[in-house]
């Protein structure tokens, strides 16, 4: 098993478990994200959003009280049919460790989702910084 902290909670903090492995804030997150059986994370739109494109299970937890995440992107996994969504304040241990054993390596079947906004950003921008060049 393998928590990553992100750039707010010091590694050192965290007591894991024997076997367990503890890490900051991890560049390329989206390569673990991909490997992972069965991620367990806050309700974020990237991380989730990044589980859903890479067709892996997962368990979420949007923060009490932020509307963004308790609304908008728990909104849009329920329209996608992504993750499992959880209550941080009604999760006991043996409803987490239910979740977990229920969803660690199934097969999901979230939609495609257009990954190249990027490129397509670009390609809108460009035209625009070409002229203001000129």
């Amino acid at each position: 098993m393998v928590l990553i902290c992100g750039p707010r909670i010091k590694p050192e903090s965290i007591k894991a478990p024997p076997g367990g492995e503890v890490k900051g804030f991890v560049p390329r997150l989206y390569e673990h994200l991909a490997a992972c059986d069965l991620a367990v994370v806050q309700g974020g739109g990237s991380t989730t959003l990044e589980l859903t494109v890479l067709k892996r299970p997962f368990l979420y937890f949007p923060l009490e009280g932020h509307s963004e995440q308790e609304i908008a992107v728990a909104s849009r996994l329920l329209r996608l049919g992504a993750g499992v969504k959880m209550s941080f304040s009604q999760t006991t241990e043996a409803s987490l460790a239910e979740a977990a054993l229920k969803n660690i390596g199934r097969e999901v079947s979230y939609p495609s989702l257009p990954i190249d906004g990027a490129s397509r950003a670009a390609d809108l921008i460009l035209p625009l910084l070409q002229g203001a060049f000129k």
